[in-house]
């Protein structure tokens, strides 16, 4: 009887799943969940504000999906709006002072996870992995 390796996307799907927990538990410390958190880093990383609609077309989400999540957000005050000043009907995102805060104690979480994630392998290997993932997403994307 041959008994086959565990396909490369089972390993991937069991890699996804252990990250999404440990960043559940992480995030939790700071009421915020990954999704959250992955908005709070593309709007703090954004060059200009950004509405909605972009969000919701980055994450592939419907807008009023992306609607209730930043209105959740912005319950906790993390983010806000204000109206675009060239386009009253544009409402544009911001992150919160809280907002900022809360991003920056949540990265060096999320960088103490990525430490412990890693911790046994070198700086090559780390590089390998990061540019071998990339090529993945970058042949779906055709980026």
């Amino acid at each position: 009887m041959c008994i086959m390796p565990a396909r490369t996307i089972y390993l991937i799907k069991r890699l996804e799943t252990e990250v999404t927990t440990r960043m559940i538990e992480m995030l939790g410390t700071y009421d915020v969940t990954p999704a959250q958190f992955t908005i709070l880093s593309f709007v703090g990383d954004s060059e200009t504000d950004l509405s909605s609609a972009q969000l919701s077309r980055r994450f592939l989400m419907t807008p009023q999906a992306m609607n209730e999540v930043v209105g959740t957000m912005q319950r906790k005050a993390l983010l806000k709006k204000n109206t675009d000043p060239n386009h009253k009907r544009i409402l544009r995102i911001q992150l919160t002072e809280k907002g900022q805060k809360t991003l920056q104690q949540c990265n060096d979480v999320m960088d103490s996870l990525e430490a412990d994630l890693l911790a046994g392998f070198g700086v090559e290997e780390v590089d390998f992995f990061r540019n071998f993932i990339g090529k993945i997403l970058a042949q779906r994307s055709g980026s």
